[in-house]
């Protein structure tokens, strides 16, 4: 639950029986939210509160990180570019804290199916509790695997991958015998060198068509 103040100050809680919200205007039972509507206004102390179920954007801003996150508007761009559908076999590498993969999720919804790969535990526990918490338990399309990609990967017929890695070219061999023809690969970087480096990689590969860059 996303409690907004006067001010446009944000909190958002897991809504747990028995617990209590503490501020320094007061407390807050989660009993008074639990079982009730959307957009009810609190009082703590003498400060109103409007509850609202956070929106994934704002959620993405608030939640516990391990790793840099996927800010909405490029989370919202890799969804539109990479063309991910209802019903889709989706493989992503980089969990971080699970901010691109809840987009992901959104996007293939409970039909599809998203396999993400992630090298440290840590940043996967991290990412599971986040997807967890927001969509109220495990996503029944999401299955996390701790490993590197260009090892663990055995899956086929994907119908895209994408890569929020630091060298996505060392895993295009993986990546060209997973996907099914026609599939797509989007490739998420944070500099120039490393687009350059990815698109020359895609180029030379022989398996892929005529790379695409935006900012």
């Amino acid at each position: 639950m996303q409690l907004t103040d006067p001010k446009g100050r944000m909190h958002t809680i897991t809504l747990e029986a028995g617990k209590q919200f503490h501020t320094h205007k007061g407390i807050l039972a989660h009993d008074t939210l639990i079982g009730g509507p959307e957009g009810v206004v609190v009082t703590i102390g003498v400060t109103q509160y409007l509850a609202l179920r956070p929106l994934l954007s704002d959620f993405v801003l608030s939640m516990p990180r391990g790793a840099q996150v996927v800010y909405p508007k490029d989370a919202g761009q890799v969804v539109q570019m990479a063309d991910i559908f209802p019903g889709a076999h989706v493989v992503e590498a980089g969990v971080g804290s699970g901010a691109l993969s809840m987009s992901l999720l959104r996007a293939v919804g409970d039909s599809g199916r998203l396999s993400s790969y992630e090298r440290r535990a840590d940043f996967a526990e991290i990412a599971q509790a986040n997807v967890s918490r927001f969509f109220g338990g495990p996503h029944p399309a999401w299955t996390v695997t701790v490993g590197d990609l260009q090892e663990a990967l055995d899956e086929t017929d994907v119908d895209r991958v994408v890569l929020d890695m630091l060298a996505p070219w060392e895993t295009l061999d993986a990546v060209a015998r997973a996907l099914r023809p026609g599939g797509l690969v989007c490739c998420y970087v944070a500099t120039t060198t490393q687009l350059s480096t990815t698109v020359e990689a895609l180029r030379a590969h022989g398996c892929f068509t005529e790379p695409q860059s935006w900012e």
